[in-house]
């Protein structure tokens, strides 16, 4: 925290301010190479949803500490312009916030290394025999839909129905609040086509087996995280560790919406989209359709002030 005297010594006082708030920095970033060591060390013993709050809970100590930098880089900046009384204000409001945060931080930090502590002492990886079940259920399901049923004649109700569906198309809807997966629309016809007798039409295949709510993918970087997971997982039949490694080289990478790695089908198509998107190329992603629909922005109309 920093306490005012004199402008003169002022600039002395933030930069011992910015010294230790970089130490702090520097033992966040030591603890993040720890935690990440730790957890491939530990993979198979390791709770995946307990690991991502806790890298979260790191990543958002590095950001309140980013924040307390940045405070005080622009105290500098401005130092010369400000009266005593503006600077007092000033310093009041970091002490406030150096104090919130530094609590925060250390709080989690806590937090962070009784993970690290209790992982060492976990023998049972309770959670494999859930995630294997789990995924047993969706591959049936997948099989079931990719299935290559022989087509029959359907209403023409049903007709209209399929004829008004998108084909191939990831729709992120946060005026729907869902997303639908891309899905091929002969495979789905053909699907209802052979189960007739549960679904009373194609929008409802649609949406019993390729919609989910929004908020399946937020907050976006655990999201990011758990999908890059499952991406390796359940798709590509790969190892923790090499899961792990993808959900947290996915987990900082904002650019990204988890509903696209969803929709990748592998590792490659993940790959290509990625790729894309470094290039600022996304035009030449043909993979399948991406579809955003975002509610409009309100326009904000001037009145007219008439002069009597």
């Amino acid at each position: 925290m920093i306490k005012y005297t004199s402008k003169r010594k002022l600039h002395d006082s933030i930069d011992s301010e910015a010294q230790i708030i970089n130490s702090y920095l520097y033992m966040q970033t030591a603890l993040a190479e720890q935690l990440g060591v730790f957890i491939n060390s530990k993979v198979d013993k390791l709770d995946v949803d307990k690991a991502v709050v806790n890298l979260n809970r790191l990543k958002h100590n590095i950001c309140l500490l980013n924040n307390l930098l940045d405070v005080l880089n622009n105290l500098k900046e401005t130092m010369g312009f400000l009266t005593d009384d503006g600077l007092n204000a000033y310093i009041n409001d970091y002490n406030s916030l150096y104090s919130n945060y530094i609590t925060t931080t250390f709080s989690y930090t806590n937090k962070i290394e009784e993970f690290i502590h209790n992982l060492s002492l976990e023998m049972v990886d309770v959670a494999s025999v859930s995630e294997e079940k789990e995924s047993e259920k969706e591959n049936i399901k997948e099989s079931a839909i990719t299935r290559n049923f022989d087509d029959t004649l359907i209403s023409s109700d049903t007709k209209c129905a399929y004829n008004s569906l998108v084909n191939n198309t990831l729709i992120i809807s946060e005026i729907r609040k869902e997303v639908i997966l891309p899905y091929n629309l002969e495979n789905v016809k053909l699907f209802y086509q052979n189960n007739s007798d549960k679904y009373s039409s194609i929008e409802q295949v649609v949406q019993e087996n390729y919609t989910y709510p929004i908020s399946k993918f937020k907050p976006f970087s655990i999201a990011r995280f758990k999908e890059a997971y499952k991406l390796i997982r359940k798709r590509e039949n790969g190892t923790k560790r090499n899961a792990l490694s993808l959900g947290l080289e996915m987990l900082f990478n904002y650019n990204l919406h988890p509903a696209i790695i969803a929709a990748c089908k592998n590792v490659d198509e993940l790959d290509i989209y990625l790729s894309c998107l470094d290039d600022n190329q996304l035009g030449d992603f043909d993979i399948f359709n991406i579809r955003y629909e975002i509610p409009p922005t309100p326009v904000k109309t001037e009145k007219n002030v008439v002069n009597a």
